[in-house]
């Protein structure tokens, strides 16, 4: 039996895993993380070009806090 870490100590979440809490495209969250909307957010691995991307639960919180309502 293996157990999955509370969605409080995750340490990041996926441009998918973003997508769907945020109801917002993939490519859209792509490109909050190229512009830093989503701050904090980095390159996995050797951080090339087809690295994948990482967002910090820090990140999404704070984008939600500061983004604006449409």
């Amino acid at each position: 039996m293996t157990a999955t870490k509370p969605e409080a100590e995750r340490l990041a979440y996926t441009l998918q895993e973003v997508a769907a809490m945020l109801a917002e495209p993939v490519v859209t969250i792509a490109k909050h993380c190229r512009t830093q909307a989503l701050r904090g957010a980095y390159k996995a691995g050797a951080g090339g070009r087809t690295s994948p991307w990482r967002i910090p639960p820090a990140a999404v919180e704070h984008y939600q806090a500061t983004r604006k309502t449409q």
